[in-house]
C-alpha cells in the first residue's frame, strides 16, 4: 500500500512515501521492500518523480530514495539497480546536478544546499560499483559539472559538496586516465583542488582522493619539455598554496603518529601523497636550476627572461616548500 502512493500527486505525500520506502530498505526487511519495488512501472513513476519535481524537499527525499537502493545490501542493489541503469538512472543524476549548479551559480540558495549534496553522494556511490561506473566515468557532462563546482571562487558554504565533486573525479581519473591529461592544463581547476585541502582535514578519504588526483594531473604535466612561462605559472601555483599543502601534511602526520600500527608489506608502496610531492619536487627543483641557469647566463634560451625575474622574490617560498616537500617524503 505505501509503493502504490507514489502515483500520488501531492507533494507532502510523496516525501513521507519516499522518507518511509527509505527507512524500510534501510532496515532488516529491506528485500521485502526491494521485491515490492521492483516493477518496472513503479521505478519509472520514480525516476520521474525525481525528474519534475521542483518542491527541494522532494527532490532531496527521492535521491535519498536513491542513495538508500544503491548503498543496501548486495540482494536489494541486484533486484533494483539494473533496472533504473537501464531506465536511464546516470543520466537523470548529471540532468539534476546540472540543474542544481545553475541554481548555485545564478545564486545561493541555503535550502538547496542539502539537495546539492544528496545527488553528489548518490553519484558518489553510484561511482564505485564495478558494473556501472564506465556509464559515470565516459560522461564528459558530469566531468564538466564537476569541474565547475570545484573551481567555485567561494566554497566555504558549499564545501561539502567540493569535497564530494573531488573524490567524484578520482573516481572517474581511476577508470577514465585521460581525462587527466585534459585537467593537466587547466590550472584553475589545479588551484581548486588546493583550495579544498582545507575541508579535508578531519577526513582521510578526501584527503588521500586530492592527493591521489593531483598525483594523476601532474604526472602529465612534463616540465623538462615546456616553455618556462608555462612552468613558471605552475610554480607560481604551487607556492601560492604552500600553506595548503604544508598544513595537510601536518594533518595526515598527525592522524599517521596516533595510528600506532605496524607497517605492513602495501605500507612500502607509495602513497598518491608521495607521489604528488616528488613530482613537486621534480617541478621545483628544475625550476630552480633553470633560474639559476638564466641569472648566470643573463638570457632565458627560449627568450622569456621576464617570467624568471618576476620569481626572483619568490626564491625564500619556493626553497621553503621544496624543503617541505622533501621532508615529508624522507619520513
Amino acid at each position: 500500500m505505501i509503493v502504490y502512493q507514489l502515483v500520488s500527486d501531492d507533494t507532502p505525500c510523496l516525501c513521507e512515501v519516499c522518507r518511509v520506502i527509505t527507512l524500510g530498505l534501510q532496515g532488516t526487511d529491506c528485500v521485502t521492500w526491494a521485491e515490492a519495488l521492483q516493477s518496472e512501472n513503479i521505478l519509472t513513476r520514480l525516476l520521474w518523480i525525481i525528474e519534475n519535481a521542483l518542491n527541494p524537499l522532494l527532490i532531496e527525499r527521492s535521491v535519498q530514495f536513491l542513495l538508500a537502493i544503491i548503498e543496501s545490501p548486495q540482494e536489494v542493489v541486484s533486484i533494483l539497480l539494473p533496472s533504473l541503469i537501464k531506465l536511464g538512472l546516470p543520466n537523470l543524476l548529471i540532468k539534476l546536478l546540472d540543474f542544481e549548479l545553475g541554481i548555485l551559480m545564478k545564486e545561493r540558495v541555503t535550502e538547496r544546499y542539502s539537495v546539492l549534496e544528496i545527488i553528489l553522494s548518490t553519484i558518489e556511490a553510484l561511482s564505485v560499483i564495478d558494473d556501472h561506473s564506465q556509464e559515470l566515468s565516459s560522461s564528459k557532462e558530469l566531468v564538466r559539472l564537476l569541474c565547475t563546482l570545484i573551481k567555485l571562487p567561494d566554497k566555504f558554504e558549499v564545501a561539502n559538496c567540493c569535497v564530494s565533486a573531488a573524490v567524484l573525479i578520482a573516481n572517474i581519473l581511476s577508470d577514465a586516465v585521460d581525462v587527466a591529461l585534459e585537467l593537466s592544463t587547466d590550472l584553475s581547476f589545479i588551484q581548486g583542488l588546493l583550495d579544498i585541502f582545507p575541508f579535508t582535514s578531519d577526513d582521510i578519504q578526501a584527503s588521500s582522493a586530492l592527493w591521489t588526483v593531483l598525483a594523476s594531473i601532474l604526472a602529465k604535466v612534463e616540465e623538462s619539455e615546456m616553455m618556462m612561462s608555462s612552468l613558471h605559472k605552475y610554480v607560481s601555483l604551487l607556492v601560492n598554496n604552500s600553506d595548503h599543502i604544508e598544513d595537510s601534511l601536518l594533518d595526515s602526520q598527525s592522524v599517521e603518529s596516533h595510528a600506532n600500527m605496524e607497517p605492513s608489506i602495501s605500507s612500502f608502496k607509495p602513497s598518491a601523497k608521495t607521489i604528488t610531492l616528488r613530482k613537486i619536487i621534480n617541478m621545483l627543483s628544475y625550476w630552480t636550476a633553470a633560474r639559476e641557469e638564466n641569472l648566470d647566463d643573463g638570457e632565458d634560451p627560449n627568450h622569456e627572461v621576464e617570467p624568471i625575474r618576476e620569481c626572483k622574490e619568490n626564491k625564500e617560498n619556493v626553497h621553503r616548500l621544496l624543503e617541505c616537500c622533501r621532508k615529508y617524503v624522507q619520513l
